[in-house]
């Protein structure tokens, strides 16, 4: 009864873990393990405890204020500020939402064979039909994605499983080190799984499940637990593919050739499954991804930002239509210059959203005239700082990547 209960308070923690697990964090985590073994574990970890301070941060935030974050910006620090944050968002959550439309693109073409443009404008046409039919769609959404981890975890440890685990090899990745080509698959998992601007969000997932002050250890604690799954998740997917694929000097570029790679050395069966895993992570990532983008525009321009309001529905409609038109021109007319274009779209609004979301989540929730006695302790300002370094040395290699391409 006691698990049961435990299960029933979870949520939003569950809802921001699913954002973050996407096709982007499945294959950096699959690289990693594929290019070097077990050695960035550490990383997975660093980066799962940055990603559970600044989670719990939001938490604790939308339990205190009694509006919605960017209306509260507004009132402390002008309206320009929300609306810079919301657009940088809404930029980030497009960009990503094509991503997402190729994840469940390729996890449903590898399982069934059929063409990948057709998956995106299906998987879009019914995320829009729920978007606009649900009734009460916090509880609903909160329920099919405690379904859709559910399915990632079975499937997952699955090819765990299937593969089995090096003892020694996995306990010395958690010692701190790089190798020779190593950094670039580092960052890359640094970016996909400390998501700030999907902690920030965390504010509006609480304050959808309704949680005030007195229900603040249950927010806290929630954030951790889901974030600790999306870690454990991670993890099983660096391990499968450290076991099969390091040393045999395969390489991809995208989810679906990692779906084969592992189906060519464990056969058919393992595709499957693996495929049924990625469909979960990008499907669970592709509705709530768009909810992120539209709720905080919403909030930005000053209209109603909660999750049954009209004014984010909508924008979170624009974008999943977005997401779902760059993927299908990409499919249909090659990579070329749709898909860069879309990328650079992307880390440019990166650029902007990543340190304004990180800072604002920072200061208000460490600030005494925001959170009073409830405000960051010591030990979650000094694990925050060291993320925030971590945020401006990744904005700092994508301005510089950003530069090169555009010269």
């Amino acid at each position: 009864m006691a698990n049961k209960g435990l299960l029933r308070r979870l949520g939003p923690g569950l809802i921001t873990a699913s954002v973050v697990l996407g096709p982007g964090s499945i294959i950096a985590s699959s690289r990693a393990g594929a290019e070097q073994g077990y050695r960035l574990l550490w990383v997975l970890v660093a980066a799962g405890v940055f990603m559970a301070v600044y989670t719990s941060m939001g938490a604790r935030l939308g339990c205190v204020l009694d509006v919605t974050p960017l209306t509260y910006v507004t009132r402390r620090s002008g309206r320009w500020l929300a609306v810079l944050t919301g657009l940088s968002a809404f930029l980030v959550t497009a960009g990503f939402q094509f991503g997402n439309n190729m994840g469940v693109a390729f996890a449903v073409s590898g399982a069934t064979g059929t063409p990948e443009w057709i998956w995106p404008i299906a998987f879009t046409a019914v995320s829009l039909l729920f978007l606009f039919t649900a009734k009460s769609l916090y509880t609903v959404l909160e329920r099919i994605m405690k379904i859709l981890v559910a399915v990632m975890i079975v499937c997952f440890f699955a090819n765990v499983c299937l593969t089995g685990v090096t003892g020694r090899d996995l306990l010395g990745g958690f010692i701190p080190r790089l190798g020779k080509g190593s950094t670039l698959i580092a960052r890359s998992m640094l970016a996909t799984t400390f998501s700030v601007v999907a902690a920030f969000y965390q504010a509006y997932l609480v304050q959808a499940k309704q949680w005030r002050r007195e229900e603040m250890g249950d927010a806290v604690r929630d954030a951790w637990v889901g974030i600790a799954i999306l870690g454990l998740i991670s993890a099983a997917i660096l391990a499968g593919a450290a076991e099969v694929l390091h040393g045999t000097a395969q390489s991809f570029k995208h989810v679906g050739e990692l779906a084969q790679a592992l189906g060519g050395v464990l056969g058919p069966g393992a595709n499957v499954v693996f495929c049924f895993g990625l469909g979960a992570a990008a499907f669970s990532s592709f509705i709530v991804n768009a909810l992120v983008g539209g709720a905080m525009l919403a909030d930005g321009l000053g209209f109603d930002a909660r999750v049954e309001a009209w004014p984010a529905r909508l924008l979170a409609a624009a974008v999943m239509v977005i997401g779902c038109v760059v993927a299908v021109v990409t499919f249909r007319l090659g990579a070329g210059a749709t898909t860069t274009t879309s990328l650079l779209i992307a880390q440019a609004s990166t650029l902007i959203a990543a340190p304004l979301c990180a800072g604002l989540l920072f200061v208000l929730s460490s600030s005494r005239a925001t959170m009073g006695d409830l405000r960051n302790n010591a030990v979650a300002m000094a694990i925050g700082i060291v993320g925030f370094c971590v945020i401006l040395a990744l904005w700092g290699v994508t301005l510089k990547g950003l530069i090169e391409k555009l010269i």
